[in-house]
């Protein structure tokens, strides 16, 4: 099963975005760091755990265990709600994904465990904001 963590960085609320992904499956290992645009955080980690779906997807992971810091998104993914009617098409896409996979799962774990996604974040958002 693939382990998948993601996080997501705003410089401002809104503001800059960029999310980290980071995908470790048996000795493979795949780091990513994209830049999302503007928007708040809510969302911008929303769209980190779509595009860490998508990027694992074009791994063909077949089991994920994602890993995420957003009691948020836990909570919503989990719940299959979204208490704030804008986050609905981020869930609504999220299932979509989530069914291309045999298994998948979204865990939270503390901000600790999540350093490595979270320094992708950070890093990506900063050379954005430098140029």
């Amino acid at each position: 099963m693939a382990k998948i963590y993601f996080d997501a960085a705003t410089k401002g609320n809104p503001g800059m975005s960029a999310c980290g992904i980071v995908i470790v499956e048996e000795a493979q290992r795949y780091t990513d760091g994209q830049i999302l645009g503007e928007m708040d955080n809510h969302s911008a980690e929303w769209e980190a755990l779509i595009y860490a779906l998508q990027q694992a997807a074009q791994l063909q992971v077949v089991n994920a265990l994602i890993y995420t810091d957003s009691q948020l998104i836990e909570d919503a993914v989990n719940r299959n709600y979204v208490k704030n009617r804008r986050f609905k098409p981020y869930l609504v896409q999220f299932n979509e994904l989530a069914d291309t996979f045999n298994l998948c799962f979204v865990k939270w774990v503390p901000r600790g465990q999540n350093k490595e996604a979270n320094q992708l974040a950070q890093q990506t958002l900063y050379q954005a904001i430098k140029q």
